[in-house]
């Protein structure tokens, strides 16, 4: 089976389980021409993750909590393996990497990202599933270069 179809059908698995977690969502479909040194990683870290999952998990205020990364804040996460829980991986990457827990309330967003080689037609895509789940704060102080917004970021697509 090629490249596509392989990631392909690991993103219909996990889209399979997240319908019988969650029923019915829309699904955003979108395709991603990336230069040859980002396509060959994005291959690469495939073949370990094929998901990816951020959380939006906001607290009491209704704050949302972001890592500050550059210029830019994102909602934590964590590429996801097809042999791991969505959703626990979405609570252990808050966890670790903004040291808070938090509680899965639902699931915001799914987009499905075809990621081509911009530089050869040649290349199959990759298909890479990219999920954003609300949570509430539930206990842990966040960690530096962590801040509460009034505001979630604007969507962005981290494959």
């Amino acid at each position: 089976m090629t490249l596509a179809g392989r990631s392909r059908d690991q993103v219909e698995d996990m889209l399979a389980e997240l319908e019988a977690g969650y029923g019915s969502f829309p699904v955003s479909q979108t395709t991603v021409s990336v230069p040859s040194g980002c396509y060959e990683e994005t291959v690469r870290e495939w073949r370990r993750a094929v998901a990816r999952a951020d959380v939006h998990v906001r607290n009491e205020a209704g704050e949302v909590l972001v890592l500050a990364d550059g210029d830019e804040v994102r909602p934590p996460g964590s590429a996801v393996s097809p042999d791991q829980s969505i959703e626990e991986r979405a609570r252990r990457a808050v966890s670790r990497s903004v040291g808070v827990e938090c509680r899965i309330d639902g699931l915001q967003a799914v987009t499905i990202a075809g990621v081509q080689n911009e530089h050869d037609a040649d290349d199959d895509p990759v298909y890479r599933l990219v999920a954003l789940f609300a949570g509430t704060h539930v206990g842990g102080t966040p960690a530096a270069g962590c801040q509460w917004h009034a505001d979630p970021p604007e969507s962005q697509l981290l494959i």
